[in-house]
């Protein structure tokens, strides 16, 4: 038997009319069509809403997400598609038919196991040459159409569906053939309904066929608008398609702008970086012109020192008495004259070298070398008390992101959080005196020491305890004595906390406060800052000292910081990639206050600025500004 016209029409119809259930994936079984005309079987769209929409009026197409009503009985009383059910039983008789393939398909009438050669299109009988015979014989099927099942499967007959030729029966009353058509509940009825439940004048009804012919001819009259509008749609897609291709001829001369403009911006850039690189090699030039005068003068001079030095103590160890005596006075006088000699300076300026970054990249400016540190004062807020935007020995200032300050408030006993502008915007009360704070870098914790207390607190970004720690084992907490007064955190992230009873600095872990060592010093750390090279810079306000700790304890340099005369205190520490920065003061508020700026090896560089009060803490905001805790008030000064 040929099978491949009669494969190619089933495989047709699949493609049509698509026999399974989107929900499911398989064929459908009692399928039920929604007002989008979209079909699923009834048990599907039964777990379809008990699982998502419950109770609900409506249902949205599991597809297209148009929404049905829901008669009152729920899924059962949805129409059922019997369009679909024929057209799915047309299907498994198309494939009941070809699926025999090369096999033997079997009579359904007798029962001797002949091969099936003809078939009933009116009964849906497969039958064998005798049997179709007998079945023509029979008066109620005399008329019956039987072909060759080879016709079939050649595609020459095409299978109608059994139950077309059939009257559809009531729904209601059994047995009853719906003859007519309700036109006001859309639905087909049999005669007993049109006295019953579909009785005029309240309900319209006609015969079935007279309903079938007016609204096909209705349906057919709803056809060419859609298809002008499915025109429409395919014409609206393919302009999508050119707009497509427009847009991506468009998108690649658009990148290519930006890439063009971004090899002129990196060109413009590298001509600036090789400007200001070029800029910074002269004014090295300059200076180690300078400098290698100063080494020059400086070794004429030491020579000059050392030629006399060894001249008079020859003349001293070997000469006779009175050679001695008549070369006494002019050797004399000449060591006299080297004694009074003012030793050369060296300017420690000429080490000082800046780079200041720009605002935002818009303008195509990298920034500007800085050969002169100035500051001056922008901003100042606050005054003396205890109530909001007042203070009452303002002792030490953090920097917080984004732009916020820490000011430990001492007297009030209290930790002040301002913006840079000088906004009060909270407080965290304190049970003692509030001395160091140091706010960390990744999660803005903000660590605080008070005087008298053994422990630190650390403090979320929302100004919550996170929790405390002791800098002491935990079996020493209590027999200790600890004093601590400065808190800062280390690049690698580590807290450091200064301890000025025993003269240490403890290293602990950021995340819970765990000593991880313990670091002897040879002042008592009031204030404490760690430069870039992670050394501490510690401050000792009552011995007037600074020192530069390396490692564990090696004290690299010691200053002893002026202002004119020797300075009574010796207080807050700061850092940048210049050196570092002291406040420092007499105590006497007579505004004889004075910030300077040391180079990274401890050489003066100069006094950024003068006639503060009393000034304590020093700490660097975000944007570079230098905040200054002045006993009543902070101070903001900006690098101009």
């Amino acid at each position: 038997m040929a099978t491949g016209p009669a494969v190619s029409s089933a495989l047709e119809t699949i493609g049509r009319h698509h026999f399974e259930c989107s929900i499911c994936q398989e064929r459908y079984q009692q399928p039920k069509i929604l007002e989008c005309l979209h079909s699923f079987c009834e048990q599907c769209l039964l777990k379809y809403c008990s699982k998502k929409h419950q109770g609900a009026a409506a249902i949205p197409c599991p597809v297209c997400r148009q929404e049905t009503k829901l008669p009152e009985v729920g899924v059962e009383g949805l129409k059922t598609n019997f369009h679909l059910i024929g057209l799915v039983e047309e299907l498994e008789l198309q494939e009941k038919i070809v699926g025999s393939g090369d096999t033997c398909l079997l009579c359904d009438v007798c029962e001797g196991g002949n091969e099936a050669t003809q078939r009933c299109l009116d009964c849906g009988h497969n039958s064998c040459l005798v049997c179709s015979r007998i079945h023509l014989r029979f008066p109620s099927s005399s008329n019956h159409n039987v072909v060759p099942l080879e016709e079939i499967l050649e595609g020459k007959v095409t299978m109608t569906k059994i139950h077309q030729k059939q009257h559809p029966k009531c729904l209601i009353h059994e047995g009853e053939v719906a003859r007519f058509f309700c036109t006001t509940c859309d639905m087909l009825i049999c005669r007993d309904c049109t006295v019953v439940n579909h009785c005029k004048p309240e309900h319209s009804y006609i015969e079935r066929d007279e309903a079938t012919s007016t609204y096909k001819q209705s349906l057919v009259q709803l056809f060419p608008p859609l298809e002008n509008t499915i025109t429409e749609l395919q014409k609206s897609r393919e302009k999508v398609s050119r707009t497509k291709e427009d847009l991506g001829v468009t998108v690649k001369r658009v990148m290519t702008e930006v890439q063009d403009r971004a090899a002129e911006m990196r060109a413009e850039v590298t001509a600036q970086e090789n400007r200001i690189l070029d800029d910074i090699k002269n004014i090295q030039t300059d200076r180690e012109q300078k400098l290698e005068e100063y080494e020059k003068t400086m070794g004429l001079t030491a020579e000059r020192f050392q030629y006399s030095l060894d001249t008079a103590k020859e003349v001293t160890r070997t000469a006779s008495d009175s050679d001695f005596l008549s070369l006494y006075s002019t050797v004399s006088k000449d060591l006299k004259l080297l004694a009074d000699h003012s030793m050369p300076k060296v300017d420690n300026r000429l080490a000082f070298l800046k780079f200041k970054q720009s605002e935002g990249v818009g303008g195509i400016s990298l920034g500007e070398v800085v050969v002169e540190d100035k500051w001056e004062l922008c901003r100042e807020f606050g005054r003396n008390g205890s109530g909001p935007g007042e203070f009452n020995m303002a002792w030490d200032v953090a920097a917080r992101q984004p732009d916020e300050v820490a000011v430990t408030d001492c007297t009030n006993k209290r930790v002040v959080i301002c913006s840079i502008d000088g906004k009060q915007k909270s407080t965290i009360p304190m049970e003692g005196y509030a001395r160091g704070n140091a706010a960390t870098r990744s999660d803005n914790r903000l660590m605080v020491v008070q005087e008298g207390a053994p422990h630190v607190k650390v403090f979320k970004s929302d100004n919550t305890l996170a929790y405390k720690f002791p800098t002491v084992p935990t079996s020493e907490v209590g027999k200790t004595a600890v004093d601590l007064r400065s808190v800062a955190v280390k690049n690698d992230g580590t807290i450091a906390v200064g301890d000025v009873a025993r003269m240490v600095l403890t290293v602990h872990s950021p995340t819970d406060g765990k000593l991880l060592r313990t670091i002897p010093v040879k002042i008592k750390p009031y204030f404490l800052a760690f430069d870039n090279n992670d050394r501490a810079i510690i401050s000792d306000y009552l011995s007037q000292t600074v020192d530069i700790v390396i490692g564990n304890d090696t004290t690299k340099r010691t200053i002893k910081p002026t202002n004119g005369q020797r300075v009574t205190y010796c207080c807050g520490i700061c850092t940048d990639s210049s050196g570092f920065y002291v406040a420092m003061h007499s105590g006497d508020n007579t505004m004889t206050g004075h910030i300077h700026h040391y180079d990274p090896q401890g050489g003066f560089l100069q006094c950024i600025a003068q006639g503060l009060r009393s000034p304590w803490g020093i700490t660097f905001t975000s944007d570079g500004q230098l905040a200054v805790a002045d006993h009543f008030s902070v101070k903001m000064y900006h690098q101009v």
